[in-house]
């Protein structure tokens, strides 16, 4: 049987989740009514039970996992998520860049300083230390503009990297073995 990389992302999750559901008690509380040797061969049973189940499943798990990580090697998704995860730390860099504040003029910028140079020495500004600077952006107008236009080019080719990861998953297929197929039946899961 084949799956779709798609349907093996959904089947694993469905899988974690079974095991996650099965039940594995290993301490009893025996009352004086039951039988203890009965009760306690049946929990014993019942614990290796559902160890045996999840052992199946998590190598079910592991063995779609492997087919998963193959097909995408081969099929060029895992190239596709590398770039999709670099264009999402470069857009985290531009956005913050992006948010700035233009630089102040030139003109403005050198009228700040003189009027800090040119103030009286008793002023209580320069008591504290305060007001000895100007803040300003570093960026001109342009430079963010262009961040802008550049963080807007990223994401186009994100959405088309995406579409293209998602056609890739649902075109790459795995198979699934004989023994993986009866146990999924047998859990439900297929």
């Amino acid at each position: 049987m084949n799956i779709t990389l798609r349907k093996a992302n959904a089947l694993q999750n469905s899988i974690q989740d079974a095991i996650k559901g099965i039940k594995i008690e290993h301490q009893i509380e025996i009352n004086e009514f039951q039988d203890p040797e009965a009760t306690l061969t049946a929990a014993n049973e019942l614990l290796f039970a559902n160890d045996t189940r999840r052992q199946q499943l998590l190598v079910v798990l592991y063995n779609i996992r492997g087919l998963v990580g193959t097909a995408n090697v081969q099929s060029g998704i895992d190239l596709a998520l590398t770039k999709a995860a670099f264009m999402d730390k470069r857009l985290a860099q531009l956005e913050s860049l992006s948010n700035s504040d233009a630089r102040i003029s030139e003109e403005v910028l050198k009228g700040k300083l003189d009027k800090i140079r040119n103030r009286k020495e008793e002023s209580r500004a320069s008591l504290y230390g305060r007001d000895d600077t100007v803040t300003t952006s570093v960026l001109h107008k342009e430079q963010i503009d262009g961040i802008k236009t550049e963080i807007k080019n990223l994401k186009k080719q994100k959405q088309k990297l995406n579409d293209e990861i998602l056609e890739l998953n649902i075109k790459t297929e795995i198979p699934l073995g004989e023994d993986a197929v009866a146990v999924l039946q047998k859990e439900g899961l297929l």
